[in-house]
């Protein structure tokens, strides 16, 4: 991630183009999750080419103008248009007193967005997230990936080091053909109730040797 950011200049309202060529959009706010300080997504008003804003990645940008005012995407229209839509009620402007992180871009602190479910009034505290072992784990386009069974966390800070997560009947396929595997902390988008989402396509996930005993 931060090879990205001292490799390409992405500027807030920078002129997206696809692949194929068409002008998509303009970047209008940036998603980032607030424990970690990392971006999850970029927002991409895409109304005159799609009719709705969309999230993509950071991995999907391919070029940027020395000026940064044009980005070009890894995506034609019809894969653009199968990125997940951004609705504006998922996500809260975080509170007053958040310093943004410097991540090498033009971008404003008011144009970060926090996932609704990680706001905290007080930016200095970081309760241990609500997350037991049968929550369900879909990935970033809302598809069920698995459950839960076990939970690393940080003796220190109590922050969530990696899930176990066993794969839906069917779904071992995504795991390398095994039942478990571990997903890391950089990987997960939120964590509310019941539910843990990733930030990853479910086609995406890594499989890995998980540890045992760690919780």
């Amino acid at each position: 991630m931060a090879a990205w950011g001292k490799a390409m200049r992405i500027d807030l309202n920078a002129k997206i183009r696809t692949k194929d060529g068409h002008e998509a959009g303009k970047i209008h706010r940036v998603l980032i999750d607030p424990t970690t300080d990392r971006i999850t997504g970029f927002v991409v008003s895409t109304r005159r080419l799609l009719g709705r804003d969309v999230i993509v990645g950071e991995d999907m940008f391919v070029t940027a103008s020395a000026d940064g005012e044009t980005i070009t995407l890894n995506l034609d229209k019809e894969e653009l248009d199968s990125q997940p839509s951004f609705e504006e009620h998922d996500f809260v402007t975080p509170p007053a007193g958040w310093s943004a992180p410097n991540l090498g871009y033009a971008i404003p602190p008011e144009s970060f967005l926090w996932p609704e479910e990680s706001a905290v009034a007080d930016v200095g505290q970081r309760s241990r997230p609500s997350i037991k072992k049968g929550d369900t784990v879909k990935d970033r386009d809302g598809d069920a990936v698995g459950t839960v069974e076990d939970i690393r966390f940080d003796e220190k800070t109590g922050n969530v080091l990696s899930l176990t997560v066993k794969a839906h009947p069917g779904l071992e396929r995504l795991f390398g053909g095994g039942k478990v595997v571990e997903i890391s902390r950089d990987d997960i988008l939120r964590i509310t109730d019941d539910e843990v989402r990733l930030g990853v396509d479910r086609e995406e996930i890594i499989p890995k040797e998980h540890e045992t005993g760690t919780r």
